[in-house]
């Protein structure tokens, strides 16, 4: 479904973007899909402290990345886990995406996500996940083409997405609270959004756009408001089955 050239002042428009965080090529599809719905204003799955945190820390990560690649055999510098650590510690390409979208048409994007997990997690980086020692253990890991990996959880979105089936990761039940209050208050977040300026496109992580009928995911908690779902691609096109 091709966007409205007026946009309904009375029934917000919310467009769910799933994507795999890190792809190679996010930044250019994410940008295409932008162009194409042009949003009110862009919600990304990310949170302010993360942002600033990146921006602040990517020169020295990227310093402390490059240090361990020359210490390891130059034939083993393309290995799978190590391209995927170098995207976890690249800027996120659907902030870049969501700003270059913003400058380009007067447009906002927000930070959406919750802090608390960068807050745990980004400090790990230096100390623990760009030591030379871990560089070499994950050497030790499968390896494969990074690009192809990515193709195939696209696949696996697109097939869950559009399934009827139930599905969402299993986890301890210690977490499900905390993670049903994370997707509660994603969902909340873009409501406010799409009230305020009544179309936002969303880009995040696809697994927050399950809908598991249980109020679990943000997709559940936006469903009210028929949000659109999609997986990041060419197409720009909604999955099977949505309106």
């Amino acid at each position: 479904m091709a966007p409205a050239e007026t946009v309904s002042e009375t029934r917000p428009e919310i467009i769910l973007v799933g994507v795999v965080h890190g792809d190679p090529e996010g930044y250019a599809k994410a940008l295409s899909l932008l162009e194409y719905w042009q949003p009110r204003v862009v919600s990304v799955e990310i949170s302010g402290f993360s942002w600033r945190y990146r921006r602040r820390h990517a020169d020295l990560w990227q310093r402390q990345f490059q240090a361990g690649l020359a210490a390891l055999p130059a034939a083993q510098r393309r290995h799978l886990a190590l391209e995927r650590l170098a995207a976890q510690i690249a800027l996120p390409f659907e902030v870049r995406a969501a700003r270059a979208f913003g400058r380009r048409y007067g447009r906002p994007w927000q930070a959406v996500d919750i802090a608390a997990l960068a807050r745990e997690h980004l400090p790990c980086f230096s100390r623990e996940l760009l030591q030379p020692a871990n560089l070499r253990q994950l050497l030790a890991t499968p390896d494969g083409d990074f690009q192809a990996a990515v193709r195939q959880e696209y696949a696996r979105a697109w097939r869950l997405l559009s399934s009827q089936a139930p599905y969402w990761p299993l986890r301890p039940q210690e977490l499900i609270a905390q993670t049903t209050m994370r997707e509660k208050v994603l969902a909340g977040r873009v409501r406010r959004l799409a009230r305020r300026w009544h179309r936002v496109v969303h880009l995040g992580g696809w697994e927050h756009l399950v809908c598991t009928g249980q109020d679990q995911t943000m997709a559940d908690f936006l469903a009210p408001l028929q949000p659109q779902r999609l997986v990041l691609s060419d197409r720009h096109a909604p999955i099977p089955g949505e309106t």
